[in-house]
């Protein structure tokens, strides 16, 4: 079993208000990266050795073709995911990737440009803007 296989081995479901809701259940939810995704992508990504927080455009092209996409569906993901376009993947844009090679996998169409909502983090993602009060079950 390879990393990207763990990776889609997951459920797609997000913790909010002591109940579990798909993804899907928020806004932008489609594009949201999960808490749990985020923690299997920094995983995958500490597992390539970066240096001085990035790994190399290679290292990450060897990772991303395991998923079987072609290259030039590869390069559209690289293009929305390299932010700042230096070339090599710091943690949020490698995550960012993996999210986008999930959701072509699973047959969705890529963005155009990218949401705003994959450039945040998951703790600033759906379901934690809520007051403390609804978090916690509380009126």
């Amino acid at each position: 079993m390879t990393n990207i296989d763990l990776l889609f081995s997951v459920s797609d479901r997000i913790f909010i208000w002591g109940r579990k809701f798909p993804t899907s259940f928020c806004g932008s939810g489609l594009w949201v990266v999960t808490a749990e995704e985020r923690g299997k992508h920094d995983k995958q990504f500490d597992s390539l050795s970066p240096v001085l927080g990035h790994v190399s455009g290679e290292q990450a092209r060897k990772f991303f073709l395991q998923s079987g996409l072609p290259a030039a569906v590869l390069a559209e993901i690289w293009n929305l995911a390299d932010l700042d376009g230096d070339g090599k993947m710091d943690r949020l844009e490698f995550s960012i990737a993996m999210k986008l090679i999930k959701l072509k996998l699973q047959g969705r169409n890529l963005p155009t440009s990218l949401p705003l909502v994959m450039k945040q983090n998951p703790a600033s993602s759906c379901g934690t803007s809520a007051p403390q009060s609804a978090r916690l079950g509380r009126k």
